[in-house]
């Protein structure tokens, strides 16, 4: 599938405004210092050998996601994944807090859900403003295990995806997870259509 590298341009854009909205707000929920990247885009048609080698990602035994699915002129969902030892320092550096293992898992649960709340709301916020379309969202939901299968088990048929590293800066670390968008193909011939025409308005 050969994609432009406007409409990368445009969609990373799009992502890298969205998760900077975040990262002020995750700021004022924990009160610690944190900037959110988004290096690396990119677009490939769906099938588990593709979303695996899209970023040179592995598919780890276990790792948290939460998952938006929305619909509209775009009909999909948007995943943050993170693989479950990055998850757990993650927590361990918002909060401040360690403990068991059983202890640590339900505050993964609690502070993942929370950040990926923000995280996904701010990304789809503005691809939804800036694109021009309402979309109707579902409840975000949590899940842990293999992050393509759960990714695209709940979605509507998708075939097309957007994959983006994401890079998680807290004081001196740095954490790594993605944004995965599956969508269909429908929806993404559309969504090229309109970054395109904003592109060529020069806005």
């Amino acid at each position: 599938m050969e994609i432009s590298e406007e409409v990368i341009d445009g969609i990373r854009e799009l992502i890298t405004i969205g998760v900077g909205h975040s990262a002020g707000m995750i700021n004022e929920l924990t009160k610690a210092h944190v900037t959110l990247t988004v290096p690396e885009v990119r677009i490939f048609d769906i099938n588990h050998q593709t979303a695996l080698s899209a970023l040179d990602v592995t598919d780890p035994d276990e790792s948290s996601q939460v998952i938006l699915s929305f619909s509209g002129e775009y009909t999909g969902s948007l995943s943050l994944i993170i693989p479950y030892k990055s998850a757990i320092h993650l927590v361990v550096l918002l909060t401040g807090e360690e403990g068991s293992p059983d202890e640590m898992d339900a505050l993964r649960v609690e502070t993942l859900i929370e950040v990926g709340n923000v995280v996904i709301s701010s990304v789809m916020s503005s691809f939804s403003i800036l694109l021009s379309s309402p979309l109707t969202f579902l409840y975000p939901v949590y899940r842990i295990g293999k992050w393509v299968e759960n990714s695209l088990i709940i979605n509507y048929h998708p075939k097309q995806g957007i994959l983006a590293r994401t890079k998680f800066q807290i004081q001196d670390r740095e954490i790594e997870g993605f944004l995965f968008f599956s969508i269909t193909s429908e929806s993404f011939d559309s969504m090229q259509q309109t970054i395109l025409e904003i592109m060529e308005k020069g806005l």
